[in-house]
């Protein structure tokens, strides 16, 4: 007769999101890891050198080999517009973005002479979401012309054709009309040419930026609730951190609303970096379980499926070598070398 304790431990640990066991672990060769800021505690000549890099980056010839990428900026957007499909609503999409933000850093850093870390922005030190309405957050620093990354697109209504989710409430939708990455000075090549454009929606970015939505984020038990939390549902009716800085700055007209080719928006990386900061802090709380632990579905949306391992492969292509997840669990290991 089969002990009932043991098959149900066996079925536990069979569907279980936590990798049970870490086999021998590659030597850690991060030695002196370089330490990201949010972007207010940067000071103006640092504002101004990474926002340099960014320009650099996009005056040097693409490399990824995928058409319509012109120049090394190119390069990122169109790596994440080909695997699009394949890394959101799934168990790797935490770590994907994870390797996906420290390749770009470090092109920065060795491609233009970038000397910091890649910034992230807080979007809930600027969120007020007991104001839904309130534009304050689009005064911050980060929108700023001179020491940012310039503001809002000129208003343009959208069509049903435009905005297929039916976003409201947007105040732009045009090209950047202020900052360093206005027409005159930027492009977004892929898939084709075109000025960057934003889309300002108060509403989005005020409630889904709120910092209690971060704190049941940073509350879940293991990586599978963690990232869960992180994307939410594939659902304007219910907030979701992720969103906030896509949508919010995107709405229906701009870059970042763009799911394929959000990346165009050079305040992507800004973005993500901050959802890489809370993940960070999230690992922080039970570092030695969190090291080892991955888990959600490998198809989109499949969460009674077959789940990512820890030896599940992820790659950029030309970008960035192919690596296993437990390869980008511990940023200062032998693959990452960044802290916060």
């Amino acid at each position: 007769m089969v002990n009932l304790s043991i098959l149900v431990s066996s079925l536990y640990l069979a569907s279980s999101a936590v990798a049970a066991a870490l086999p021998a672990s590659a030597p850690k060769t991060c030695k002196n890891p370089i330490v990201r800021r949010e972007w207010k505690q940067l000071s103006i000549p640092q504002k101004r050198a990474y926002i340099d890099a960014v320009l650099c980056l996009a005056s040097k010839p693409a490399i990824s080999g995928i058409e319509g990428a012109i120049n090394r900026f190119d390069d990122f957007q169109a790596v994440h517009s080909s695997q699009t499909p394949d890394i959101h609503w799934v168990g790797h999409f935490t770590l994907w973005h994870r390797y996906f933000i420290y390749t770009y850093e470090k092109a920065l850093r060795q491609e233009c002479g970038y000397t910091g870390a890649q910034p992230y922005w807080n979007w809930s030190l600027d969120a007020e979401p007991q104001n839904p309405t309130s534009t304050r957050i689009f005064d911050s620093e980060i929108w700023q012309a001179d020491t940012g990354f310039g503001g809002n697109g000129n208003k343009v209504e959208p069509t049903n054709e435009t905005n297929p989710f039916g976003i409201v409430g947007g105040t732009g939708g045009g090209c950047v009309q202020n900052g360093p990455f206005t027409a005159d000075k930027f492009s977004v090549n892929f898939p084709t040419p075109h000025c960057l454009k934003r889309d300002f929606v108060p509403t989005l970015i005020n409630v889904w930026a709120d910092q209690k939505l971060v704190n049941n984020v940073l509350a879940q038990k293991d990586y599978t609730g963690f990232a869960r939390a992180v994307e939410g549902e594939a659902s304007f009716a219910v907030p979701n951190i992720h969103g906030s800085g896509h949508f919010g700055v995107g709405g229906a007209l701009g870059q970042a609303g763009d799911a394929n080719n959000s990346p165009g928006e050079p305040v992507f990386y800004l973005h993500h970096g901050n959802i890489d900061h809370i993940f960070w802090m999230w690992q922080q709380k039970d570092l030695k379980t969190r090291l080892r632990q991955v888990g959600g579905p490998i198809i989109p949306f499949d969460y009674s499926g077959k789940n990512v391992t820890l030896d599940f492969e992820v790659g950029l292509g030309k970008l960035a070598p192919t690596v296993q997840l437990r390869d980008l669990l511990d940023t200062q290991g032998s693959t990452l070398c960044y802290t916060y």
